[in-house]
């Protein structure tokens, strides 16, 4: 009989509240928000985002590697180890995140879900970095552009939060739509890479 290989998990404390992060010798499996929205973004608004914008962005990266899984180890020792590795990995590149230094992840991605779903996941990677990419653009991008509605349900069911940046998705319409930690966490991430963004073009151009 085959082992299910090991989940390990770890939770990381943010700005915007607590998140857990899951991983198996595959990658990582899950990377959710498990606290209630702060009292502090529970009235947050998107007056002072930039303004988004809803379109074909995807395009621009579609160039970019998504990560893949990496192949299971063969027994259950190194399947904890590879498992051990990855959760570290999130952890640090996260940390990075929140601290501004990190742009795009490199982690091995290892979450369940349908072929569509797996499908509209693999394709939020490629929105950059501060952007955001309309339910439209990301049918178009997997060539189905009748799939507006199943595209968004399937957004709305990534369960890796902000290394698959659901969060830069927003209705055809520019609308900020919903989010599954909250649309206060949704504004703050956003507004998080515009500033990132602004200072690193800021210090880009004083060299």
């Amino acid at each position: 009989m085959t082992k299910t290989p090991p989940t390990l998990s770890a939770v990381m404390a943010t700005p915007i509240g607590q998140l857990e992060i899951q991983a198996n010798a595959d990658g990582i499996s899950a990377i959710v928000f498990i606290d209630d929205l702060p009292a502090e973004f529970a009235a947050v608004k998107a007056t002072e985002l930039a303004p988004v914008r809803s379109g074909s962005l995807i395009e621009q990266a579609a160039h970019q590697t998504v990560p893949t899984p990496t192949t299971q180890p063969q027994n259950a020792l190194d399947a904890t180890e590879q498992a051990q590795r990855h959760l570290q990995q999130a952890l640090v590149q996260l940390q990075q995140y929140f601290a501004g230094q990190r742009t795009r992840f490199s982690l091995p991605l290892a979450a369940t879900g349908t072929a569509f779903q797996q499908q509209v996941w693999r394709a939020l990677v490629h929105i950059p970095y501060a952007q955001s990419c309309s339910y439209g653009a990301i049918a178009d991008f997997i060539q189905n552009p009748k799939a507006v509605r199943a595209v968004g349900a399937a957004n709305g069911r990534n369960p890796l939060a902000i290394v698959v940046p659901c969060h830069r998705v927003i209705g055809n319409n520019g609308s900020l739509t919903g989010y599954a930690g909250g649309l206060g966490r949704k504004v703050w991430l956003l507004q998080h890479e515009q500033q990132m963004q602004q200072q690193q073009q800021m210090a880009t151009a004083n060299v």
